[in-house]
């Protein structure tokens, strides 16, 4: 018997084909009614996939280390790629080609696209403890730097709507905010045992994962909105663009609550390692999870899975 869309909307999908731990997963905005997201794997060569059926697309070749993270521009033509080669690299998403290499002193950690009237800039944290920026229209000159943390950067990020604002998450267990145009430290949160810092554009929220909690901060003073505790440790969470759901990954498990009761709604078992990343699909639809096994895992929500048993008529 064939199908029926919701069930098949209810699938889980696996995504195989990485050697090696997969550590982030990184969705493109919905261009022409399709999306696509790449994972980054500690095997440097990080996959394109079809964001709705996890098809392989193609794998960007040229990094010689790790890839740590990596993010589309806005109609997802071209990419940037973070690596344990000392490097930030410049792609066309469309055919694959490297079209220019930033080289860093120390591993980079992360990257990130800010595009906008005319405006593109490439934001990168490296393990030197210094946040770069760079200026895709001129790529050769020379990059701006922030400092401030004590430690090695997890993660930088720009605020939304804003090239002159950015986030970032260090090994120091602390995450900050940067005014880009006085050079300065605006706020500082601090977070003993920080795993993950993600941001949430579509919702503006701060989503900071540390070993017993997920913490939603606000962005424009880092104060805390809400808190969730958890028993177990959280590697890292983040939240649906539609701000109804949140999804965590807890060693092997990979979990989903509603945003606002905190009640846990799905539990997944399906990892043969830790999960490392997860990351929601533009459409909400979906969460994808990476893993030390080398996997994706793409599941659908617990919404989503609700109207497939009502659509069986085995739904409450």
């Amino acid at each position: 018997m064939a199908k029926t869309g919701e069930e098949e909307l209810a699938k889980v999908k696996v995504c195989s084909g990485h050697s090696r731990p997969v550590v982030h997963i990184a969705y493109s905005p919905v261009v022409e009614g399709s999306y696509w997201f790449v994972s980054s794997c500690l095997d440097g060569k990080p996959h394109l996939r079809n964001g709705q059926t996890g098809d392989w697309v193609g794998t960007f070749e040229g990094h010689k280390g790790a890839i740590w993270m990596s993010c589309f521009n806005n109609d997802a033509t071209r990419l940037t790629t973070a690596s344990g080669d000392y490097s930030a690299k410049l792609w066309n998403a469309l055919d694959g080609s490297d079209l220019y290499t930033w080289t860093h002193p120390h591993c980079v950690k992360s990257a990130d696209w800010y595009e906008a009237g005319g405006v593109s800039r490439i934001l990168t944290g490296c393990m030197d403890k210094k946040i770069r920026l760079y200026d895709v229209n001129a790529p050769a000159s020379d990059p701006f730097l922030l400092e401030g943390h004590g430690a090695a950067l997890k993660t930088a990020l720009f605020e939304k709507g804003s090239p002159d604002a950015v986030f970032s998450a260090s090994s120091d267990n602390t995450v900050k905010r940067w005014d880009l145009r006085s050079q300065t430290c605006t706020s500082t949160y601090e977070a003993p045992d920080l795993n993950n810092l993600e941001y949430s554009k579509a919702t503006n929220l701060l989503v900071v994962a540390t070993k017993n909690a997920v913490t939603l901060l606000n962005p424009i003073d880092l104060s805390m909105v809400r808190q969730y505790p958890f028993l177990e440790e959280v590697e890292c969470a983040a939240i649906a663009p539609n701000g109804q759901l949140f999804a965590l990954g807890s060693k092997l498990k990979v979990k989903e609550y509603d945003k606002n009761s905190g009640n846990e709604l799905q539990v997944h078992r399906g990892h043969h390692g830790p999960v490392f990343t997860v990351r929601y699909a533009p459409d909400s639809m979906a969460y994808a999870s990476g893993s030390e096994d080398g996997m994706v895992r793409i599941w659908p929500n617990a919404h989503v899975i609700k109207q497939a048993k009502d659509a069986a008529g085995t739904g409450a």
